[in-house]
């Protein structure tokens, strides 16, 4: 088992030696789990990864499902975005 606080502190560290934006480990398990389902990896597959005890909380609490309508409106999003009229 991991001590969560020296585990919290140890990701800190990294994410400061890393020069990023800071984040929270818990954050970082969010944006985890939804990469993993805009990448369409098996949700046994993300559970596994994510380490839940149940599969329930990786798909409704740590997994933000994105559909085709979603990925293309971030597609139109993101290509607006880099326009250099606006962005």
């Amino acid at each position: 088992m991991i001590d969560p606080v020296g585990f919290s502190r140890t990701f800190d560290r990294l994410v400061k030696r890393a020069d990023v934006r800071r984040i929270t480990v818990r954050l970082a398990r969010h944006t985890c789990g939804t990469l993993l389902a805009f990448l369409k990896v098996h949700p046994k597959v993300a559970h596994a990864i994510l380490r839940h005890s149940q599969i329930s909380m990786t798909m409704d609490v740590y997994t933000h499902v994105v559909g085709d309508s979603e990925r293309e409106a971030v597609g139109m999003l993101a290509e607006l975005l880099e326009d250099p009229l606006i962005g």
